[in-house]
């Protein structure tokens, strides 16, 4: 069996999607379960880059005891564009026994993104020339990797190898499908593999390669009543999309007074009624100035808890929910803890069940393309 652990839910998301596309048994957690004997893929979602470092680290070292005696292989999903805790992270990991190195590969050839020279480059740009820079909790102020992520990493190039009973955190330089292959193949049973979908993708095709591929659905559709949660001052406007049009979504916008500082319990109250009334409803920031970790941290418990009212009022068919933070904390609000694969509408958006509701995760920094 393959463990995955992610350090956001909408990460655990995407890589469980990719997983059911490849044909496998794949099951979504908040939290280590020990597992039928045909699951193939188990994926824990943690929160861990929303907290401190050394939550992080507990958290890291609490499951490092409970997967030590799963066996199979471990693979750690980070944050695309390195944010969070990740060497930390990693250092935890690195004391399962059955490791002694980790192989880094973060970024994501297919969506453009690359580690070339020691630099991260999105479309050509290097990282710190990016929306990333206004991350609000971590800021890419520099695009070297060895400076986003420390000195103690290695780079490994693409003529380079992994000397033998080596140790330490590998980070890999690719900007093709072709080179993270070739990358991956540097590796033994010793090395702990990390990163993005596209080196869990590699990962598949070799441990995998007799599975049988399935198909998601194209689009998202409207069905009954339906909630849309944008949790960040960054999302696109999603109200203006075909599925907000069809289904009469109303936009109920955080008030500025709330953004501010003032109590939500008011716009909270005043939720239900709307979303009965008109069956589909978008909760949203608005377009406001990034308020700092501390704000956005706020924010999302507000989020979380209006959407509990709202699912207590009346369970939706559709929960659409972007942003990993916001996700993370409204399925731990809602205490939905196990998640059922159902679709891959495209990488890194994946349709998952809980009961009667369809729940469609997006990172905040992919685009939802013509899906919705």
């Amino acid at each position: 069996m393959i463990t995955v652990i992610a350090d956001d839910i909408t990460g655990a998301a995407e890589i469980a999607g990719a997983a059911w596309s490849h044909g496998l048994k794949v099951v979504l957690s908040t939290g280590f379960n020990q597992q039928n004997d045909d699951t193939e893929v188990l994926v824990i979602a943690t929160d861990t880059r929303s907290g401190c470092e050394a939550d992080a680290v507990n958290e890291m070292l609490c499951l490092t005891r409970q997967i030590e005696h799963n066996g199979g292989i471990l693979f750690k999903k980070t944050d695309s564009a390195l944010r969070g805790h990740i060497v930390a992270e990693l250092n935890a990991l690195l004391k399962i026994k059955a490791y002694t190195r980790a192989l880094l590969l973060p970024q994501n050839p297919s969506k453009d993104r690359a580690i070339s020279n020691g630099t991260y480059f999105i479309s050509g740009k290097p990282l710190a020339e990016t929306a990333f820079k206004d991350d609000p909790e971590f800021p890419a102020k520099s695009s070297v990797v060895t400076e986003i992520l420390g000195r103690s990493v290695n780079i490994l190039t693409l003529d380079g190898s992994l000397p033998q009973n080596s140790k330490g955190i590998y980070v890999a330089e690719a900007s093709t499908l072709d080179d993270v292959a070739t990358q991956l193949n540097k590796t033994d049973k010793q090395t702990l593999l990390a990163g993005g979908a596209d080196l869990f993708n590699a990962l598949l095709e070799k441990s995998h390669p007799q599975s049988t591929p399935r198909t998601g659905e194209g689009k998202i559709t409207p069905r009954g009543h339906s909630i849309i949660v944008c949790g960040s001052t960054q999302s696109e406007d999603i109200t203006h999309r075909n599925f907000a049009k069809a289904s009469m979504t109303y936009n109920a916008a955080i008030p500025d007074d709330v953004f501010a500082g003032a109590a939500a319990d008011k716009w909270q109250a005043s939720l239900p009624d709307i979303y009965i009334r008109n069956k589909s409803i978008a909760l949203t920031i608005g377009n406001k100035e990034n308020g700092g970790p501390q704000c956005a941290l706020r924010l999302r418990k507000i989020m979380a808890e209006a959407v509990k009212r709202l699912v207590d009022a009346y369970q939706p068919e559709l929960l659409i929910i972007e942003g990993g933070a916001t996700a993370y904390s409204i399925i731990k609000e809602l205490g939905w803890n196990n998640l059922e694969i159902r679709t891959e509408y495209r990488p890194g958006i994946v349709g998952m069940t809980h009961g009667k509701t369809e729940i469609v995760m997006k990172p905040g920094s992919y685009p939802w393309g013509d899906i919705l």
